[in-house]
């Protein structure tokens, strides 16, 4: 098994960071890997989906939404197999987003290593995409 772990602050409120990370129908906006996104099935806060990849490949997943915890996706179909999970922490007016993906790869350890550190940069990409999006949003103001 293959895990990478990322961790950012984004200076947004929790609600808007959450918004951008609950829309998953989004998601090839800020996962690079990802090209098109189709719904195969909804109920209540899980989505059966069909996923093309940026390299040509195709794979399903099960996403299921927390509200206002988190996202957690399962590879379910397809070459690979895997989970990510993306969790919310509410730090006032910062909000923080942990990703973490563990993936079933080669048991070779290059191979593994590989797998890592792209799944890093992905990770860490798209947190970067997400936080721009969040940070350039109009900022509510209690009065």
């Amino acid at each position: 098994m293959a895990e990478a772990d990322v961790t950012v602050q984004i200076n947004a409120p929790y609600d808007i960071v959450w918004k951008i990370i609950s829309d998953v129908d989004n998601d090839p906006r800020y996962w690079k890997g990802i090209s098109r996104v189709r719904n195969i099935s909804k109920e209540r806060n899980a989505v059966l989906r069909e996923v093309d990849m940026s390299d040509g490949t195709r794979l399903q997943q099960r996403v299921t939404i927390f509200p206002k915890e988190g996202v957690h996706i399962r590879w379910t179909k397809g070459q690979s197999t895997g989970i990510r999970d993306i969790m919310l922490i509410d730090n006032g007016k910062a909000t923080v987003v942990r990703i973490q993906t563990t993936y079933k790869s080669s048991p070779q350890k290059a191979a593994q290593a590989e797998a890592v550190a792209k799944m890093q940069a992905e990770a860490e990409f798209a947190l970067s995409l997400i936080k721009r999006a969040a940070e350039a949003r109009p900022q509510k103001i209690s009065s």
